[in-house]
């Protein structure tokens, strides 16, 4: 019907046969994920999901490596990366969002949550717990071991932003998913979409990280 979410195309990764066909049973039946697949391999991961179809890769790898990271992010640009972890440490995080992860999931993560991590990973969300969402961003912003968008003020915007954006994009910065940033604001899913299309194109910022680490080398309402 219109106005109504296409399901997001999930391929498994896990070398384990076992591991994938664990994660296909319990995923195949979640509301608004389409298991396009599941791969012990890299060439496997691109015939699912071929250049130019957005979806979202689960990683079930351990530890996490961010050489696999980047050799899929390479492989599969337009979807996003979402990996499974032991704890959100953030000597961990950090490596991996550098390498091109969309976010981490906790193992200890209940299914609930974990499928709609998938969602979110497949719209090119951050996903993490805000907190540390929050505190992964400002170490990465203050150490600039990842690209950024514009040079590196904010006279350097294209135009200024609006009194909504600059509040849209300090919830960005914090870790929230266009939801929870909704539901703040009191706003629509929509809404907050077209605010965050008018901040990318000011920003100069060709994905949500690097907006939001924009933001947080700028000061926009990130605590220490």
């Amino acid at each position: 019907m219109p106005g109504t979410m296409a399901d997001t195309h999930l391929v498994i990764f896990a070398h384990a046969a076992l591991h994938r066909e664990a994660w296909r049973a319990l995923l195949s039946g979640q509301p608004g994920i389409r298991l396009a697949g599941a791969a012990g391999d890299l060439a496997a991961v691109t015939s699912f999901l071929p250049a130019g179809q957005p979806g979202a890769v689960l990683v079930d790898q351990s530890p996490p490596r961010p050489d696999l990271v980047r050799r899929l992010k390479a492989a599969v640009s337009d979807c996003g990366l979402l990996l499974l972890v032991n704890t959100y440490d953030l000597g961990e995080v950090i490596p991996l969002l550098q390498a091109g992860a969309t976010g981490c999931i906790s193992r200890d993560s209940p299914v609930g949550d974990l499928a709609r991590g998938i969602i979110a990973a497949g719209r090119g969300e951050i996903v993490l717990p805000p907190p540390i969402a929050g505190r992964a961003l400002a170490a990465l912003a203050r150490g600039e071991s990842v690209g950024e968008p514009g040079a590196g003020s904010v006279a350097d915007l294209v135009e200024p932003l609006s009194d909504r954006e600059a509040e849209v994009l300090r919830l960005l910065a914090q870790g929230l998913t266009n939801k929870d940033m909704a539901q703040t604001l009191i706003l629509s899913v929509r809404t907050v979409e077209a605010h965050l299309r008018s901040i990318y194109g000011k920003l100069g910022a060709r994905s949500r990280t690097e907006a939001a680490l924009w933001a947080v080398k700028h000061g926009h309402g990130l605590p220490e």
